[in-house]
């Protein structure tokens, strides 16, 4: 795996039906001194057979293929021969929210949709922005599904009490979010009450589809959150895209622009940096899987102020930078898999 200068080439593996569009791609990846095309398949049943032998860093898939398109395909590879998958394919473009998430459902890490305008043929800014993608992906440490369960209860007066009077709870999430919030979400108790508000770092034009298929898992609402809004029982809250999202001395919601230096939007850390100020104690945070540090400063302040904090453990994540950054800062108080988050939150006092 190529990493801070490593000399070996990241080994990747094209599953495309389309010989023009597979030239394309492999004319672009192969002009690349840190990538290596090892294998090229036209359907998924035959990238299956290559997997064992070509053992490849990362996949890149279409979706639509014939013999086996590329969700039969991800699902078998995710047992034969785990690693990251990023699906390349027209059909995953932000309005097409039941194939795009049916994809990371399965075990893609993530997607990309192909230029419509040009017929789903890629050109340099495209490649540009495959070839970073890969590099990205080629540093994921790929999570094998697993059954997810409810635990037992989680006991709140195991943690010095800061997780006894929550108002809110917030959450931070990056790469890998998507998949983490589909771990959590569908085993929150129907009568759970506690306001949810979280950060997910996604594509520009991706959010509305995100929120569409969480909505189909929880019975939380989910929405965006408006400005002057207050956080409701039994709703799950996100920024409009394009927009930090921070809470009011009052405990409502404001909308800030990006300025100019923000290396997120929205940012993680500021709605932490709000949520501290405003409920202080009485706030739980939780920091999800992702890469780069965004949260852990904002983790630290609601820590310092006495509020619940909770990382999500390396092993479920797929990208453990976040977590990492605030577990660092000594910011957390309880480290646990993904499996166990819903349970924990269930154990939380309701505020209902």
């Amino acid at each position: 795996m190529l990493n801070n200068g490593d000399s070996t080439p990241i080994r990747v593996l094209l599953v495309e039906d389309s010989l023009l569009q597979l030239h394309v791609i492999k004319a672009l990846l192969d002009a690349d001194p840190h990538i290596e095309v090892v294998g090229t398949a036209p359907n998924g049943l035959e990238a299956l057979k290559l997997l064992p032998d070509l053992k490849p860093d990362v996949i890149c898939t279409d979706y639509h293929m014939p013999v086996m398109d590329g969700l039969e395909f991800i699902e078998h590879a995710v047992n034969i021969y785990p690693c990251p998958i990023l699906v390349l394919s027209i059909s995953v473009q932000p309005n097409q929210v039941d194939n795009i998430f049916r994809m990371l459902s399965a075990g893609a890490i993530d997607v990309m949709p192909k230029p419509k305008a040009t017929g789903g043929l890629i050109g340099k800014e495209e490649g540009a922005k495959l070839i970073e993608k890969i590099r990205i992906l080629n540093g994921v440490k790929y999570i094998k599904r697993k059954s997810v369960q409810p635990l037992s209860v989680f006991n709140p007066q195991s943690t010095l009490n800061r997780f006894l009077s929550p108002r809110v709870i917030v959450m931070g999430a990056s790469t890998g979010g998507p998949q983490a919030l589909e771990a959590i979400l569908p085993y929150l108790k129907p009568n759970f009450s506690i306001p949810i508000v979280c950060i997910q770092h996604i594509s520009s034009g991706f959010l509305d589809g995100m929120l569409v298929w969480l909505q189909g898992m929880t019975d939380l609402v989910i929405e965006t959150a408006q400005e002057g809004g207050m956080p409701m029982p039994g709703h799950l809250y996100f920024p409009p895209e394009g927009k930090h999202l921070v809470f009011t001395e009052n405990g409502t919601f404001r909308l800030l622009e990006p300025q100019e230096g923000d290396i997120y939007c929205p940012s993680i850390d500021q709605l932490f940096f709000s949520a501290a100020k405003t409920f202080s104690m009485n706030v739980v945070a939780v920091i999800l899987s992702g890469m780069g540090k965004d949260g852990a400063e904002g983790m630290k302040a609601i820590f310092d102020v006495g509020g619940g904090t909770v990382a999500q453990d390396g092993e479920s994540s797929i990208i453990f930078g976040m977590p990492l950054a605030a577990i660092d800062l000594g910011a957390v108080c309880k480290i646990v898999p993904v499996s166990q988050i819903a349970s924990l939150l269930n154990g939380l006092p309701s505020t209902s």
